[in-house]
């Protein structure tokens, strides 16, 4: 069991967030590898979806960067010591363990959300409790079962992965108080959140980050919260430090950014031409997954990009093998949705490979 007395926020001491997933062996093993690194006053934690290879990636975060990031959310959305959080994210994840940072900083409770993912159970879990942060999967649960908020309850935090506009508007709608959020294990949690619930996104930088987007649209980041280096480990560890060019990390991030409001686009690697237009990734999953939810089967269609010598990036449609039956409907339906966009299949599959924060993992 994980608690919070045990983390010296302000200690020499490493701390090792390794998923009760990871092999007992491989888990040692890869201990034992970090501590080469010589580092001190880290925590070592693995990037969402690494165990989808046989390859681990993760993070060296120092606890003076974690502490940057929280503090600024605690100051970005006005929370204090009756802000109660309940944890409804892995701890072994930036999203989790930042909640209880964010609560000790605070001097509020962290309350555990226990067992098996109930969303009437979970809503139950919110009596006394001012803020807690979910997937969209799990916001997809809430809706399917009209669940409102409890009485007092401030902020319904939903990040990890896209929010599509309609999934939103439904939370809103039921009187859930959103806040969309963009965030990255690179900056030790959030990069941009909306200060109020709001019908168009309204994603306000936090004050301890400067950021700058080039012609490219790729997103570069300056902040005291920032990653000190990432690791890989296959047979062997490899490790690598930050780079920054005049204090600036180059993500593989692309973005809006006005001055005001901040619009995450996707990763570099998910935009890609059709028919001489410019598409994101993003975009063609928020009209696949409002389609999805219009006709209930939010979660059991998604859009994949695969890598062509000849075409470049193409799309390919994966569906759960229970939708099989509406295959002529879907084609229908998706050639008008997508135009025009070019996409093959659908495949339907027996599983889709999710990590533990819905994300789609990387074959």
């Amino acid at each position: 069991m994980f608690e919070l007395k045990k983390i010296d926020l302000y200690s020499k001491e490493n701390l090792y967030f390794l998923p009760p997933g990871l092999e007992s062996v491989r888990a040692k093993q890869l201990r034992q590898e970090l501590e080469a690194i010589e580092l001190d006053s880290h925590i070592f934690i693995l990037s969402s979806g690494s165990t989808s290879t046989g390859e681990l990636k993760g993070y060296a975060l120092s606890k003076d960067a974690i502490v940057a990031n929280a503090a600024a959310v605690n100051r970005h959305l006005g929370l204090g010591a009756n802000d109660h959080w309940l944890l409804s994210l892995p701890h072994w994840h930036i999203g989790g363990l930042s909640v209880y940072v964010r609560a000790a900083l605070a001097r509020s409770k962290v309350l555990r959300y226990e067992g098996k993912w109930e969303p009437s159970n979970w809503v139950k879990s919110l009596d006394g409790v001012a803020i807690t942060s979910i997937v969209p999967l799990q916001a997809y649960d809430i809706v399917a079962k009209k669940l409102r908020p409890p009485q007092g309850f401030k902020f319904l935090i939903v990040g990890g992965d896209l929010l599509s506009s309609s999934l939103h508007q439904a939370l809103l709608d039921l009187g859930w108080p959103v806040l969309r959020t963009f965030g990255m294990t690179e900056v030790c949690s959030q990069l941009a959140t909306e200060k109020a619930p709001s019908q168009r996104p309204s994603l306000k930088l936090l004050d301890i980050h400067e950021i700058k987007v080039g012609d490219d649209k790729l997103l570069h980041v300056k902040t005291p919260s920032l990653f000190t280096g990432v690791f890989k480990s296959a047979e062997s560890l490899r490790y690598e430090k930050v780079q920054t060019e005049e204090g600036f990390f180059r993500t593989s991030d692309l973005a809006q950014w006005d001055g005001k409001r901040f619009v995450h686009l996707g990763r570099a690697d998910q935009a890609f031409k059709a028919k001489g237009r410019l598409f994101y990734l993003n975009e063609v999953r928020d009209l696949l997954a409002s389609y999805a939810l219009k006709n209930g089967f939010y979660g059991k269609l998604e859009l994949v990009l695969l890598e062509d010598e000849r075409e470049g990036r193409r799309g390919r449609i994966i569906a759960l093998k229970e939708l099989e039956s509406l295959e002529a409907k879907l084609r229908m339906d998706l050639k008008e949705l997508l135009y025009p966009l070019s996409w093959e299949g659908p495949d339907f599959v027996e599983s889709i490979n999710r990590t533990d924060l819905g994300k789609l993992k990387k074959n």
